[in-house]
């Protein structure tokens, strides 16, 4: 009797030990620099130079010399980046990925209506967007921008060219990273 006693209240406590629950990806705390698309993740864009983690204001001032104010007026916690080489329409391309922590979704909402960040006249990017809001800006076939924000992280993503295939991959990236975020809040 003593032995199912003692059986019953091991399998009590395993039932309730985190130890013996089955781990749903969805408890996984991720670093900043997991948030990033992993090189080859999205077929055909590889890691091209260095990427780079801040995780202090000098560190930020340092990688992005002129811009990091408007990040630390919105609580800059870490950020990090990486830049990825492709092809788009038989051209070379690249795609820099800037990924932000502004400590909560307060600062990523306020940011995002900032002119500073370069977004008035941007396009709302309305059929099933990365994060809760995402808007793009076309530049006159040289360039596009997207940013976009979920909760606490807000996400800058520019490529090398303008046309409709260049804002179908930007619009690829910026899901794959906002799949991420998901899983790290």
């Amino acid at each position: 009797m003593a032995k199912l006693a003692l059986y019953t209240i091991f399998l009590t406590m395993c039932f309730f030990s985190p130890a013996c629950k089955k781990d749903t990806g969805k408890n996984r705390i991720l670093s900043i620099e997991d948030i990033l698309v992993k090189n080859n993740e999205i077929t055909g864009w590889s890691y091209s130079g260095t990427s780079w983690v801040a995780n202090n204001r000098s560190d930020l001032t340092t990688y992005i010399d002129g811009g990091a104010e408007l990040y630390f007026k919105y609580g800059f916690v870490e950020a990090a980046y990486q830049k990825y080489s492709g092809i788009i329409n038989k051209v070379s391309c690249e795609i820099q990925l800037y990924v932000y922590n502004l400590s909560n979704s307060n600062n990523t909402a306020t940011i995002f209506d900032d002119p500073d960040l370069g977004l008035s006249g941007a396009t709302v990017w309305s059929d099933n967007p990365a994060g809760t809001i995402a808007k793009y800006v076309r530049g006159n076939g040289l360039s596009q921008t997207m940013y976009f924000y979920r909760e606490k992280y807000l996400v800058d993503l520019t490529v090398t060219t303008d046309n409709q295939e260049s804002l179908s991959i930007l619009k690829q990236f910026a899901k794959n990273v906002d799949e991420k975020i998901k899983l790290a809040l």
